[in-house]
């Protein structure tokens, strides 16, 4: 990966903001998990549509992933908890990161969150499908 300033440069050439973010690229890479970094996601947000940029898309399984890098500051948890909550009612899955989540082995448990979410939509979907049987 080319180096660019402080941090690493993602894959659509803007530089990571974080040293986490960093390494949640490389283990998705390592992973062979296609991501695209900061792609531009329309959200409906207060009965407006806005352009918000989440850390990862992932394409192929079309959820996102966050990292909220900033803990105890009570203006930023708010805008955490109302960014969570707009994804939840716009039916946007992903996973969401702490520092804390980037702990032991935090690869294999962000690849069992993946999975966690991956796994609950086929169980909608079946849910749905024999439900009408």
């Amino acid at each position: 990966m080319e180096e660019h300033g402080r941090y690493g440069v993602g894959n659509e050439g803007r530089g990571y903001k974080s040293k986490a973010e960093v390494h949640i690229a490389r283990m998705l890479e390592n992973s062979g998990i296609a991501y695209n970094y900061e792609h531009p996601l329309a959200v409906v947000d207060g009965g407006r549509v806005r352009i918000w940029y989440p850390d990862f898309y992932l394409p192929e399984y079309g959820m996102i992933i966050e990292y909220f890098d900033v803990n105890g500051d009570t203006s930023y948890d708010e805008r955490k908890q109302h960014k969570l909550e707009a994804y939840r009612q716009a039916g946007i899955e992903g996973v969401f990161l702490t520092n804390d989540s980037l702990k032991g082995d935090w690869p294999t448990k962000l690849l069992s969150q993946i999975e966690d979410v991956l796994k609950g939509r086929i169980k909608r979907f079946y849910n749905r499908r024999y439900a009408d049987v």
